[in-house]
Order: C-alpha cells, then structure tokens, then sequence
C-alpha cells in the first residue's frame, strides 16, 4: 500500500496515493454489500464491480511500484508474495481445519488434498458446485492477481519503455485466444478471460500518472460521475454483465479510478480518517467478510431473528468489524513482520 500526499512539490516525496486508498474501501465494501444482500435473498449486484476496480488499481499500483524503483523479478515476485500469500495462507488453513473438525460450519465445503493445495497455490479449480473459486471463495480474484504478477515479473527483464507494451500486448493474446481453448477449464477459463485486460488499463493509468499526463479537476470529476453513473445504469438495467464484463464494469471502473487519480494529482483528495482506515482494512475486509456474514445468518437464524432486513443490516456491520478488527489484529503484525510498505515517489516536475 502506499501514501502520495496531494500534489505539491515542496510535499514530502513520499506518500499515500489518498485516492486509490480511498477506492480501495469503497470496492471492498461494494463486494461486502453484495454477498450481505445475497444472503438477505435480495440483490445488489453492482456491488461486485467492486473486483472490476481492484484489478485497475492494480495494474496501476504495480506500475507505480516499479516504474520509479527499478528491481529483479524475483524481488518484485517475494514482495508481492509477502503482502498476499500470509493471510490467505492462514485463512485458508483455518476454514480447512474447523470444515474438518465441525463439519456443520461449512456444510456446502468439501475439504480434499487437492483443494487445499490448489486452494494455496492459487491454481483455479471447480468446487463441487460448479464454481471456479478456492475453499476461501473471494480468493478466485487472487488467481487472477498471482498471474498477473507473475507476467508483470516476466516483463520486468525489459527496458522500462517497452514494458507496458509487452505486458499489455501478452494480456490481450492470452484474451484473444480464448476461443481456441476449452473455455469450461479452470485454468483456461481464468488465464484467458477479457479482465485481465482490466490489469492492462491501469498499466497505462499508473504511466499516466508517472508522466504527468492526467487531466485537470474538471475531467476528473466528469470521470468520476462518468464511471458512477455507468455502474449504476447496468445495476438498474438488468442487462447480464458477464456477456460483456469487461465494457459493462470494466470501462466504469476505468473512469472512477482516473477521475479519482485526477482528482488527486491536483489536490481535490482531502484526508479522511475513515476512508483510509477502510482502504486499509480492503484487503482483509475482502477475505473475511464471507465468513462474518455466514456467521450472523447462523446466529439470527438460531434466535429467530432471520429477518432480510435484520439479515442484511447486521450482515454489513458484521464485515466491517470482522475485516478491520482482521486488519488490526492480524494483518498489520504479518506485514510488520517483512519489510516496510512499498512507497511512491511523486514524479519529478519541470
């Protein structure tokens, strides 16, 4: 995670992106709202184009991280590997264990060898309901990051001025060969599919951003309604978003990131405690949430209280607690235990 103060020269060099971290929390919290709603037996579907702008912040962050501090594939793969792998790791194992122990908790899973091994190795895979997802079912968007990471090392071994173009140029032929493959396999399924070329745009946002070359105040804020009315006229509309992902969710959540980094780049971002506590909270708000809300539907339904409306209130509140006591308690002191975040440094100016 990193911290760019607003844009001013004489601002200390390194710092916060506020907006991105800002996006961040408002993508988990879409993601928490939808499962909440889903188990209330209502829908809030747009909630899920929460992922949609995840994978365009990172393909900007990963831009961002690497384009002004050279480093090895191998360095970059190990950070990488340090701020994701020892949560999921540790999460994945205890839902392992208690579906093992007290199998009335999760009584959908099926634990096996093989699920947990994929499961930990991010390899996708069909669970017994058909679904392309790990034991810890939000971790189906960390295939898709550990890929991507993996092809951004690989571009790392080029000049930096080839590189977008190569990453970019691999992301839209794994796309473009889709119909060539068997399209109901896991892996070819997830390593072929249109949202990878998500990760591309914010390749190109982030060189956007390192050049200087973002727009004023008054398009950033067009970008921002922009992408925000759009994700709203596909909720409304009932169109089905995953015939075409990548332009229903895709290109809005392109515009809210680059309005929202527009915004930034001339000092529209206030600070706001308890937007950058949920962005920083994102990451362990997403794995979690899934688990707090079963938990609460277990609960009420015991004490008579299974109500949609009782359902979906405490099923929100519970995500949010759960992820940022998470975050807290547990996230925090694992990243405490490698090496210190990742900072941007603000692109020098004529």
């Amino acid at each position: 995670m990193v911290e760019l103060a607003p844009h001013t020269s004489e601002r200390r060099a390194l710092a916060e992106v506020r907006s991105i971290q800002y996006l961040r929390g408002f993508a988990a919290f879409g993601v928490l709202i939808f499962h909440a709603a889903e188990r209330a037996g209502g829908a809030f579907g747009l909630g899920a184009a929460g992922v949609d702008v995840f994978f365009v912040i990172s393909g900007f962050i990963m831009w961002m991280t690497t384009c002004q501090r050279p480093t090895s594939p191998a360095r970059f793969l190990v950070r990488r590997a340090q701020r994701i792998i020892p949560l999921y790791w540790g999460l994945t194992l205890l839902v392992a264990a208690v579906a093992i122990m007290v199998p009335a908790a999760f009584p959908a899973m099926q634990v096996s060898g093989e699920a947990v091994t994929k499961s930990l190795l991010f390899v996708p895979y069909r669970d017994p309901a058909g679904l392309i997802a790990p034991l810890v079912i939000p971790g189906w968007t960390l295939n898709y990051e550990m890929f991507f990471y993996a092809l951004f090392a690989v571009g790392l071994l080029a000049p930096e001025r080839l590189r977008p173009w190569l990453v970019s140029a691999a992301l839209v032929a794994l796309v473009a060969v889709r119909p060539l493959g068997d399209v109901e396999h896991p892996i070819w399924a997830t390593y072929t599919n249109p949202l990878l070329l998500e990760f591309a745009a914010g390749i190109w946002l982030g060189k956007a951003w390192a050049e200087d070359r973002l727009p004023g105040v008054r398009a950033g804020w067009g970008l921002v309604i922009a992408g925000l009315v759009g994700l709203a006229v596909s909720g409304v509309s009932g169109v089905d978003v995953e015939r075409a992902r990548l332009l229903i969710w895709g290109l809005p959540a392109l515009a809210l990131v680059t309005g929202a980094v527009c915004l930034e780049r001339a000092g529209a971002v206030p600070r706001w405690r308890p937007l950058g506590l949920l962005g920083d909270a994102s990451y362990s708000l997403y794995l979690v949430h899934g688990l707090a809300i079963s938990a609460v539907v277990r609960i009420l339904t015991q004490v008579g209280l299974a109500h949609p409306a009782v359902i979906l209130t405490c099923g929100i509140l519970a995500g949010l607690v759960a992820g940022i006591v998470v975050y807290r308690l547990v996230e925090k002191p694992l990243m405490g235990l490698f090496k210190p975040r990742l900072k941007i440094q603000e692109p020098a100016r004529a």
